[in-house]
């Protein structure tokens, strides 16, 4: 993967869903490639603008802005791991093709409408409603993907893509909730939460 490649996927992601994903199953890339080229530098970017744009798991959470950075890049890429981990486990039960790399690639890039709503709803408040977009293309793409890249059949693409869907998100939610309670302890603020309750 080479960053003219990158673009590509990503303005084929918002313009024609069908023929990026055939793309993405063709070249099969390898999650190394993913991660470097793709996950890493935009998750980085949508968790910056995360400081900003607190997501809803993590409000009660009174972090530094370094550490609210920490758990919310840290929080999300390990999620995108052991989610990509357990779908591609789950995958043959739906007659699908089980590959830790496609399934990467399919989370991954299925964030993009997120990551990029996120960046754009963190510069004014007023924008927040672009982050519910953002979440259903990603719905969306994840659903169209799970046919093109994973091979998953037509009867059992939706079922398929809402049992993953809550896989990806619960493991999101429970990473994030377990590096914040990390977090509140090394830096010396739950007490402060503790004893609000």
């Amino acid at each position: 993967m080479n960053f003219a490649e990158l673009i590509q996927i990503i303005k084929g992601l918002f313009t024609a869903s069908g023929k990026t994903w055939t793309f993405i199953a063709e070249r099969n890339y390898p999650w190394r490639d993913v991660l470097i080229y793709f996950t890493i530098p935009l998750f980085f970017l949508s968790s910056y603008a995360g400081i900003f744009n607190v997501s809803p798991e993590l409000e009660h959470f009174n972090l530094p802005p370094n550490w609210m950075f920490m758990v919310i890049f840290s929080g999300t890429v390990l999620a995108i791991f052991m989610s990509s981990w357990m779908i591609a486990a789950m995958t043959p039960r739906f007659n699908g093709e089980k590959s830790f790399d496609k399934t990467f690639s399919l989370i991954s890039f299925s964030y993009a409408p997120v990551l990029f709503a996120s960046l754009i709803s963190s510069i004014h408040s007023a924008l927040q409603f672009i982050n519910f977009v953002g979440l259903v293309y990603m719905i969306f793409l994840f659903w169209r993907g799970t046919g093109l890249v994973l091979k998953v059949p037509a009867h059992k693409q939706t079922g398929f893509s809402l049992i993953s869907l809550l896989i990806l998100f619960a493991t999101r939610v429970v990473i994030s909730a377990f590096l914040a309670s990390i977090a509140l302890v090394l830096t010396g603020n739950a007490e402060d939460i503790l004893g609000q309750y």
